[in-house]
């Protein structure tokens, strides 16, 4: 805004003469007065950018476990080197076991010793419970119960509207 633009008194038509000189002074003292307001007025919007903080960039527990990461792998790769370096001053590698042959047939021949003997236990166990499945007599008499069978349906038969006769059943009707 100039300071043409800013007049304490607009005129709505131009009056020459008297009042030129007054209006003048106080539209420059009117427009000083503005601009000094202007220059002492703070934003209303905040258009900075927003605060950074460091712990949100710098993530210390990330850099404490690569580093952690990185140690085991430093420490592995030395064990390689070492062994492998032992395996090269020994001339290759020695992968022969002499003693393998000695040692698998004595725990093979201990292992079947003990399922031989495991199955004889279990062969003498059977033998004993059949022979007294053999020598026992039997408790229940089935000629008994067949007659007392026949006397209960005699019983039933008594007490029906419609005994049950020996006769044989019909075969239904297929009259679809």
């Amino acid at each position: 805004m100039n300071k043409a633009d800013y007049l304490a008194f607009p005129a709505i038509v131009g009056t020459p003469g008297q009042y030129n000189s007054m209006r003048k002074m106080w539209d420059g003292h009117h427009y000083k007065y503005h601009m000094d307001r202007m220059g002492n007025v703070k934003p209303m919007v905040d258009n900075k950018a927003p605060r950074t903080f460091i712990h949100c960039h710098l993530k210390m527990k990330k850099i404490q476990t690569e580093q952690e990461h990185l140690m085991e792998m430093e420490r592995n790769n030395r064990v390689l080197v070492s062994r492998i370096a032992r395996t090269m001053a020994r001339r290759g590698v020695d992968n022969w076991n002499d003693d393998y042959e000695i040692f698998s047939k004595n725990k093979a021949s201990a292992g079947a010793d003990e399922r031989n003997r495991g199955l004889v236990k279990i062969s003498l166990e059977n033998q004993a419970i059949l022979e007294k499945l053999t020598c026992t007599k039997p408790v229940y008499n089935h000629k008994q119960w067949l007659q007392d069978f026949k006397v209960t349906r005699e019983y039933t038969n008594r007490l029906r509207k419609y005994p049950q006769t020996s006769c044989k059943k019909l075969a239904p009707l297929n009259l679809i």
